[in-house]
């Protein structure tokens, strides 16, 4: 036979304003004490994330200004035609999405000639054109950052960091709470049976 403690919010609120249930256990004061912490500590998270998020925000916000001199784009021509190979056909032929092929390409930057491969859309004929990003000596180079990038970082530092500690935090709740439910059930039936012994 068991039986639950309900109202533990209110009977931990009695309890911090001195007014003490008769029914009111050691394992309910503890967790109403460790549901406040948990929801303060969420609360203060709250700006901890925003100044996280800033923070991310100033960051990537710079490394774009300094890729804006360190990042070119340029146009190059491909040398050679860009043959279907067994790895795009497999990964791309089925779904009829267009595939991408390395091919040999020739660009120039500041008046000098690089060469380098190039990914273009598979049977594209030599002497096709695309556009690449170079780096300062004109060596390919990934693609630099963008405003939607800085936003979107920011925005995931922001919610991420807030969700990990939430995440940490509800979890160790949720154990501690599952501990004392079964310390509140055992006390339960202890005092149920003496009770009942008793007539």
């Amino acid at each position: 036979m068991r039986r639950k403690l309900t109202g533990q919010d209110s009977s931990g609120r009695s309890a911090f304003a001195g007014h003490l249930n008769p029914l009111l256990r050691d394992c309910d004061v503890r967790q109403a004490h460790i549901k406040h912490w948990v929801t303060a500590l969420l609360i203060l998270m709250v700006p901890v994330s925003l100044w996280i998020g800033a923070t991310a925000h100033t960051d990537q916000q710079q490394r774009l200004e300094d890729q804006k001199s360190s990042i070119h784009q340029v146009t190059a021509t491909t040398t050679a035609v860009a043959q279907t190979t067994s790895v795009a056909s497999t990964e791309f032929g089925s779904s009829g999405a267009a595939a991408a092929t390395a091919v040999d390409s020739r660009w120039v930057y500041r008046g000098v000639e690089h060469t380098g491969r190039v990914s273009v859309d598979t049977g594209s004929p030599a002497g096709t054109t695309t556009q690449i990003w170079v780096d300062n000596r004109g060596d390919l180079s990934m693609r630099p950052l963008t405003s939607s990038d800085v936003v979107a970082a920011s925005i995931f530092n922001t919610i991420g960091s807030w969700v990990l500690v939430a995440t940490v935090l509800i979890g160790v709740y949720q154990l501690m709470r599952f501990r004392y439910d079964g310390r509140r059930d055992a006390e339960w039936d202890r005092d149920i049976a003496a009770l009942l012994r008793q007539y």
